[in-house]
């Protein structure tokens, strides 16, 4: 049976890109047609997908990596086991292959999201949170790792900013608290606080959420309070910025008769995005000037 899939893993060795990627979409076209004892299930079908996932060439994972989110995309295998490979093959990975795992795992994560909000809530303990499980996993795949959060609100802000919170909640907390990613958890509350900015209507929920992580940040010496007031002064500035944009919103609602009517019908729902961002923003305004002086208390 090893037999089955051996031609065609021994042609992705073959030094050539082109042919190499041509071979992992041949290998993953038999996974698919194969019968129940070669297929995804089988042990020479889990060899063949572990080889490619797990090759040093770069054209072999990446293509790799592709095909195995078209399987998952087209009901062939589960989110969470096509996740399972996927972090397994990041973990052993070489650094400069961490990207194309990294892209892959949010991949899978906004499909199996938008397909299910309710998914997200089977990650218990923390640590088998996806992103969790990404940012623990090696240090160079911190940049690409915000990227993919970004992805992920800005693609599911249909599905709704409550379930989207949830789901992030987790793993926001774990990067506050997790001590050697303090500089991680300050570029992330500022890059989603940052693109909240976008998202009139749907900003105070995320704001809240970000508001919250506050109070998990560690303030055992200098350093800590620094990235503390950092992230306070990053939500500070976003929601000066929602502010203005709500002010100048409501202004052109009452000149423009068309857009008026737009207004009227979503009147609660700006005021209270309004309303809790003047909230919100005197808290942590608040927060920004008690952590200063505590700062200089503590030098």
């Amino acid at each position: 049976m090893e037999s089955y899939y051996a031609p065609l893993l021994e042609k992705t060795r073959v030094p050539q890109p082109s042919f190499q990627r041509l071979a992992v979409v041949s290998i993953f076209q038999k996974l698919r047609a194969a019968p129940t004892p070669l297929g995804l299930d089988s042990g020479p079908g889990h060899h063949a997908l572990s080889h490619c996932l797990h090759s040093p060439s770069a054209a072999v994972a990446d293509q790799a990596v592709r095909e195995l989110c078209l399987l998952v995309r087209d009901g062939h295998l589960t989110a969470s086991a096509g996740l399972v490979e996927l972090q397994s093959g990041l973990e052993g990975c070489d650094p400069r292959f961490a990207t194309v795992f990294i892209k892959g795992i949010g991949f899978l994560v906004r499909f199996a999201f938008k397909s299910d909000p309710s998914w997200g809530r089977r990650f218990d303990p923390v640590e088998l949170h996806p992103f969790v499980k990404v940012l623990s996993c090696q240090a160079e795949v911190q940049a690409e790792l915000i990227q993919q959060v970004m992805l992920f609100i800005a693609q599911n802000k249909s599905v709704g900013m409550e379930d989207v919170s949830r789901f992030l909640r987790p793993f926001l907390t774990y990067s506050v608290l997790r001590k050697q990613s303090s500089s991680f958890a300050r570029d992330l509350i500022s890059s989603i606080a940052s693109l909240s900015c976008s998202f009139l209507s749907e900003a105070a929920c995320i704001m809240k959420l970000l508001t919250g992580c506050l109070k998990y940040f560690p303030c055992s010496n200098e350093e800590d309070f620094k990235y503390l007031i950092a992230c306070a002064e990053y939500l500070v500035d976003a929601f000066m910025v929602l502010l203005k944009k709500i002010i100048s919103t409501k202004m052109v609602f009452s000149v423009h008769p068309v857009v008026s009517q737009v207004f009227v019908s979503n009147k609660h729902l700006i005021t209270f995005s309004l309303w809790t961002c003047i909230f919100s923003g005197v808290v942590a305004y608040l927060s920004v000037q008690i952590l200063r002086s505590t700062h200089q208390s503590f030098v």
